[in-house]
């Protein structure tokens, strides 16, 4: 596996539209466009199998989205890896990032990688869909999905 930078026009960010139901994610009552963040690809004998996009300000920077697949083989944990080397490079002092209530499988990927709850917004994700009306109603295991949770890792020197 090869992780590199995501290009401006780089053919690889079709394969996160796709995995993420378009361009658009509204997180804590903001709206990125998948489109134009910097972020870093994973690939495999040349095809895309996973992908990081982000947020730099100032000396925070924000995880916007994270996809790997096939799950399993350690691509989500080596993107990431990567994002926080050069987020330490950068001075980045802590970086954040959010998921939703019914994605346990996302809250214990980062909590193991030293990310920690810092937040809870109740209803988050209902005001995020009157901009992306398709984010679904009900996710993992049946789940509702109303809230957002996020989480941060304060980065050493």
């Amino acid at each position: 596996m090869r992780i590199r930078v995501l290009e401006r026009d780089d053919s690889a960010r079709a394969w996160i539209e796709e995995r993420w139901g378009g361009s658009i994610m509204v997180v804590h009552g903001r709206r990125f466009d998948l489109r134009d963040l910097p972020g870093l690809v994973a690939e495999d004998d040349g095809a895309v199998v996973g992908a990081l996009t982000y947020e730099l300000r100032g000396h925070e920077a924000e995880v916007v989205s994270v996809d790997a697949g096939p799950p399993g083989r350690g691509t989500g944990w080596a993107l990431v890896a990567q994002f926080l080397e050069e987020a330490r490079r950068r001075g980045v002092r802590v970086v954040r990032t959010t998921t939703t209530n019914d994605n346990l499988t996302a809250l214990g990927f980062w909590q193991a990688l030293g990310f920690r709850l810092v937040a809870l917004r109740p209803g988050a994700v209902a005001a995020a869909r009157r901009v992306k009306p398709s984010i679904p109603l009900v996710g993992d295991r049946g789940v509702p999905v109303p809230d957002e949770l996020d989480l941060a890792l304060t980065l050493d020197g």
